[in-house]
């Protein structure tokens, strides 16, 4: 038994290698980056008119192009209302006017002779001087009266003839040819579709940390006016139809949502063969502060703990980070790492720490 036991020859061991976890990684350094705060929101005009009639009448004609859509110039007839009781009313004020001048004239001759005879000859008496000055002064009373039916008949007239405004498209139609139109009753809306803007929601969160607002010197009551920060209108349907605008002013703040409502001016491009018109809905792009000395990674590198997984000589390390921002699927760290460090870029569910990493295709410069 003795020799047998010595001939057993010991199991052969087994070499245990400890597995390795195969990421991607690349190398951070620091960056400026623009900070781009969105919002989306529905174009509307600045200058919307609802053309109401002014006179009651019938519509004699109208704009030979008046229907919806159509765009009509500044100035350009678009109704023409039936003007005849206003004329005569405009010739019969005339009319009276006239007489009532030449009484007047007679009136102010007599006035002049009795007052002449009663100071110098003592002939007739002070109450009939008064009584002519009396018949002056109703005269010119009732010529004063016409004046102003002549005003009225005058403006009536004009009221007659209902021109636009400005230059602008018609959005909408209430009263065509033929029709009687009573005042206050609407005949179209009228939009101009050079001055746009656009009202959008933002974070209150990012309009503090990120616009500038001009310090508001009366009673500070209010927002101050924020500065004129370029913005990039863009229509959610195409990408590819945009234009360029400024941030003009507050407009309120959403206790609801907590968001501070912002209105963005447009700046329209007349060689546009597809522009941007009032009730497209579009994104707009704000170009706020800019972040200085930042480490730009990807968003799916940071845990929802705020961490990240760094790599020093081939073993994975838990790092805290704190985010300043986050935007185009880029997380903006401002502390927790440092400039020319290796950061895991592969997502991984609650790695061990220390564990040995095992980099594929690494690369550096923020590229993956």
């Amino acid at each position: 038994m003795k020799k047998l036991k010595a001939m057993k020859k010991p199991p052969a061991q087994a070499e245990i290698k400890e597995r390795s976890l195969l990421v991607q990684v690349i190398q951070i350094e620091e960056e400026t980056i623009p900070v781009v705060i969105s919002g989306y929101g529905e174009i509307i005009s600045r200058t919307i008119i609802t053309l109401p009639a002014e006179v009651a009448g019938r519509i004699l004609s109208v704009h030979e192009n008046l229907q919806v859509g159509a765009v009509i110039n500044k100035g350009e007839v678009l109704y023409r209302i039936n003007e005849q009781n206003y004329r005569l009313e405009l010739e019969s004020a005339q009319a009276r006017k006239k007489s009532l001048a030449r009484d007047l004239e007679l009136a102010r001759k007599e006035f002049s002779r009795i007052s002449t005879l009663y100071s110098k000859n003592k002939i007739g008496t002070k109450s009939s001087v008064e009584k002519e000055e009396q018949s002056v002064n109703a005269i010119h009373s009732q010529i004063i009266q016409v004046e102003q039916s002549l005003a009225l008949a005058k403006l009536q007239l004009s009221r007659c003839i209902i021109r636009a405004p400005f230059s602008g498209r018609i959005t909408e139609l209430h009263a065509d040819q033929d029709e009687y139109v009573t005042p206050g009753i609407n005949l179209l809306t009228l939009v101009d579709d050079s001055d746009l803007e656009v009202q959008v929601p933002l974070d209150s969160r990012d309009a503090v940390n990120w616009l500038r607002f001009q310090s508001n010197q009366q009673d500070g009551s209010w927002f101050g006016q924020p500065e004129k920060t370029p913005c990039t209108v863009i229509w959610t349907e195409n990408k590819a139809v945009q234009v360029q605008g400024s941030l003009d002013r507050v407009v309120r703040f959403d206790p609801r949502t907590r968001s501070l409502v912002a209105a963005i001016r447009m700046q329209q491009d007349s060689k546009a063969t597809f522009p941007l018109v009032q009730g497209m809905f579009c994104r707009v792009d704000i170009a706020a502060s800019s972040l200085e000395q930042v480490l730009a990674l990807p968003k799916s590198a940071v845990t929802f703990e705020q961490s990240v997984y760094v790599v020093e000589e081939n073993r994975l390390h838990t790092r805290k980070v704190d985010v300043a921002r986050v935007q185009n699927g880029k997380a903006l760290i401002r502390s927790g790492l440092e400039a020319g460090e290796v950061v895991i870029i592969t997502r991984l569910e609650n790695p061990p720490e220390n564990s040995l990493v095992r980099i594929n295709e690494p690369s550096t410069g923020g590229k993956e």
